[in-house]
């Protein structure tokens, strides 16, 4: 069901008028940024690509604003009741005040999510998760008198498929968090979603995905599939992929952020295959956190976020089901948990088949029907589900992060 968030982004926007027209910047930007959220949140809801890419453009806009207010590029406006530049406080269905910058800015667009991954919503991880931690706390507090505390602003994460560095990254976007605890914007980039066939369109989408970070700040770009990207390169690369590369180390430099104490934008990168990444790229990173398999405690913290916060009761321990599942990543457990209910649910639900043929409003009475997950249940998915990464595949991890601690 849609949230009617109309009537509660229009009320920011109006302290946002209000606010700048008392001269209180500050004030005025948390009121943009607080619209900036709802607006995203109303993105997810859209029904339509066209609608959801209008939001999302009203969310960067009202972000922008209230960056440009918090650098106080307006604090020496002659006339602060003026009309605001860029950001006219119209409805949230009406066109956005941002010129169409054509299909990269677009591209740029889409790639803006509202992650609402908390560090909670991730079972173990906890020396990954302190390590990130750290590194944002040490770049985000105050810095001490007389000395500059060097930011930490790229992060590798690496490790076997499944181990839930997508999610690390999308609760470290939740983490950074600025006035009326809005969270950063979230840039959750593919590499296949900024590769064109185009000559030289990909830098510029690059160019045009960090620009944006910028404006957004504080905000989070998640590079997934780093290495395809990324690979060391040879006499066979191609004019264009060394372009691309090219501006990829240049923005990983930051040099449009040196200088700026009020810019932060976090760069990380995830990889399966650390050691196909081309050196040049991987010294960029300052940080390179080894995300790995699950170990006994925490693969019971996971089938805990699957069955008993679900809903779903088990006769068999916890414990017992972390032993069945060893070996398996996060993603696994989760396709192993998913698996045992619904064979649960279809013994205990045969006739929703038949139900179907009679038309929707024939399943819509219907209310399914669970009992108790038992030991045949779990045993019937452990023989369909089996682990990918084998304990070689994971030595080679813990061996080139030892390589990398040497260099």
């Amino acid at each position: 069901m849609e949230l009617d968030l109309h009537e509660p982004i229009k009320r920011a926007l109006a302290k946002a008028r209000q606010a700048y027209e008392s001269k209180d910047l500050d004030r005025a930007a948390s009121a943009y940024e607080k619209a900036a959220n709802l607006m995203s949140l109303y993105a997810e809801q859209a029904t339509g690509r066209e609608a959801e890419q209008r939001r999302k453009r009203k969310s960067l806009e009202y972000r922008e604003m209230a960056h440009k207010l918090r650098a106080g590029e307006f604090a020496e406006r002659g006339d602060p009741a003026a009309p605001l530049p860029e950001a006219k406080a119209t409805a949230p269905g009406s066109s956005g005040a941002i010129p169409a910058g054509g299909d990269i800015k677009s591209i740029v667009t889409n790639l803006m999510v509202h992650a609402n991954v908390t560090w909670e919503d991730i079972g173990g991880l906890d020396d990954s998760k302190n390590e990130i931690k750290f590194a944002l706390g040490m770049t985000l507090a105050q810095q001490p008198d007389h000395v500059k505390v060097a930011a930490w602003t790229k992060i590798l994460f690496y490790g076997p498929p499944g181990t839930g560095k997508t999610l690390l990254a999308a609760a470290t976007s939740n983490a950074v968090r600025s006035g009326e605890d809005v969270p950063s914007v979230f840039y959750n980039v593919k590499i296949s979603s900024v590769l064109s066939k185009y000559f030289g369109e990909s830098s510029k989408i690059l160019s045009e995905l960090y620009g944006t970070a910028r404006d957004t700040s504080p905000s989070v770009v998640f590079l997934d599939e780093f290495e395809s990207l990324c690979g060391r390169r040879d006499a066979g690369d191609t004019g264009a992929e060394r372009r691309i590369l090219s501006t990829l180390l240049s923005e990983l430099d930051g040099m449009d952020q040196k200088g700026r104490p009020d810019l932060y934008v976090l760069t990380i990168a995830a990889t399966n295959r650390p050691w196909d990444l081309d050196p040049a790229v991987l010294s960029r990173f300052e940080k390179k956190i080894l995300i790995p398999l699950p170990d006994a405690a925490t693969r019971e913290r996971i089938l805990r976020i699957h069955l008993e916060r679900k809903g779903y009761r088990t006769a068999v321990p916890y414990a017992e089901l972390a032993d069945l599942t060893n070996g398996y990543s996060g993603r696994e457990i989760e396709r192993f948990c998913k698996e045992v209910t619904t064979g649960m649910i279809e013994e205990m639900n045969h006739d929703i088949p038949r139900l179907v043929d009679q038309g929707l409003d024939q399943v819509r009475k219907h209310r399914i029907r669970v009992r108790e997950l038992n030991r045949e249940d779990f045993d019937a998915a452990a023989r369909l589900i089996h682990p990918q990464t084998t304990a070689a595949e994971m030595e080679r991890y813990v061996r080139w992060k030892e390589s990398v601690q040497e260099e």
